[in-house]
């Protein structure tokens, strides 16, 4: 039987930083975004999917706290949700980032960011 592989939590924060266009470059010039920094946002989100779709929860538990995850330990943690809000993490994620911006140009993105990743964790998958 064939196997899929889980996705893990260094795996979202790549996708992030793919849309981020935040991958190192050849030169070796250093990231814009610490690994920490994204995690700070998947965590929010991750408190802000608990209130909107507890029902990604019931495997985890309703009545267990929702873990705080780190850079620092939990790059190769499997994604702890369903795969199906996925795109949505990485949404938020580039969203949330993108609102630490300087120029005003990027708050329009950040903000559509944002919203489709909230209008697809609401959107009932068919």
């Amino acid at each position: 039987m064939p196997t899929t592989a889980v996705p893990t939590l260094g795996a979202l924060i790549e996708s992030a930083r793919t849309i981020l266009q935040d991958k190192l470059p050849t030169s070796g010039n250093t990231l814009r975004y610490s690994d920490d920094e994204l995690f700070e946002c998947l965590n929010t989100f991750m408190l802000e999917v608990r209130t909107k779709r507890p029902d990604l929860f019931l495997p985890l538990g309703l009545r267990t706290p929702v873990l705080v995850y780190s850079a620092e330990s939990d790059m190769n943690t499997p994604f702890p949700l369903d795969t199906s809000v996925w795109s949505a993490f990485v949404y938020y994620i580039v969203g949330r980032t993108e609102l630490r911006e300087d120029t005003f140009s990027e708050d329009s993105r950040a903000t559509a960011m944002m919203n489709k990743a909230v209008s697809q964790l609401l959107t009932v998958q068919s």
